[in-house]
């Protein structure tokens, strides 16, 4: 009898051995995935694939129950952003589509601003930081999606060196708090405020998301924040999807890198907002799928209605 005894509990540690590592195999399926995509599109138009990571990690861990707080995504973004955008840059550098100036003058309190944040959001809920991430992904969809002047930033009395360690410290700030993922708010401000075009835009904000990164990274060293079984295989795919969106940037134009890029940043809009509504707010299925609808149905108008290339084809 003992020895069925045993027996039997060593057929059941086997078991749940076995079911443990297909676990473990199929979270670095999803993460190897999740990476390659995330990587494509930052090396691409160099937004969205962070907040792509965010809002994926999230959905992740409600669906499949990974148990990652909002703190460990953010520390997962931030280690897989570095990885990814140090790739990116390098490659930039080389094709001469780097601003100096902002990198200087949005990195620096980038750095600063998102390390002294994400020391201080560690003592906030996941709730409220979904929720700040849902309104600034929101924020940075309408910003980039409606049109700017054809006015070109031209002589160095025009920079606005005030204003960009203002606007690098608050997005720093939000940064530090929601993960690098807030750095695709510094697209809409490189070709707003700043006139660059898209693909430089593209290279200066892979220096200055990197900076952000590392100050967010400074502020959540503690292994309660880092969970590697994640951040290694994102790192390593995301890697090779920079590389691949970058190449793949020498031979899109100008025109249609814009329209993916408000393509990306609404679909992840609408996606966060419903993770939102879901997950922390607990609201009702008929409620989330209505306000998907709108967001959804709003932001292709407003895409459709202003982007330049519908214009130019139609003329």
């Amino acid at each position: 009898m003992a020895s069925s005894l045993c027996r039997n509990l060593r057929n059941k540690n086997l078991s749940i051995g076995k079911l443990v590592f297909d676990w473990v195999i199929v979270m670095w399926l999803l993460a190897l995935l999740i990476g390659l995509l995330s990587g494509i599109v930052i090396g691409l138009v160099t937004v969205g694939g962070s907040i792509i990571v965010t809002s994926m990690l999230m959905l992740m861990s409600a669906v499949f129950h990974l148990q990652l707080n909002m703190k460990q995504i953010v520390t997962t973004t931030a280690f897989y952003t570095l990885f990814t955008t140090i790739s990116g840059a390098i490659y930039f550098w080389i094709q001469r589509l780097v601003v100096h100036k902002i990198v200087l003058y949005f990195g620096i309190p980038a750095l600063l601003s998102s390390m002294i944040s994400s020391l201080l959001a560690n003592s906030l809920n996941n709730q409220v930081l979904q929720g700040i991430f849902a309104f600034f992904s929101l924020l940075a969809a309408v910003a980039i999606i409606l049109p700017s002047s054809n006015k070109d930033l031209r002589t160095d009395m025009e920079f606005p060196y005030v204003i960009s360690i203002i606007l690098s410290i608050i997005i720093g700030t939000v940064g530090g708090m929601i993960g690098v993922a807030a750095g695709f708010l510094y697209m809409p401000i490189f070709l707003r405020l700043f006139r660059l075009s898209v693909k430089q835009a593209i290279g200066t904000g892979m220096f200055v998301g990197g900076m952000l990164c590392v100050g967010t990274i400074l502020g959540k060293l503690s292994w309660d924040y880092i969970r590697i079984e994640v951040i290694v295989p994102l790192s390593i795919s995301g890697i090779i999807g920079v590389l691949i969106g970058g190449k793949l940037t020498t031979i899109i134009s100008e025109k249609w890198l814009n329209l993916l890029m408000c393509l990306i940043i609404a679909a992840i809009a609408v996606q966060t907002h419903i993770v939102f509504l879901a997950d922390s707010l607990m609201v009702p299925l008929p409620v989330i799928i209505t306000v998907s609808l709108i967001m959804s149905a709003t932001f292709t108008w407003l895409i459709f209605k202003y982007n330049p290339i519908r214009e130019r084809t139609g003329a």
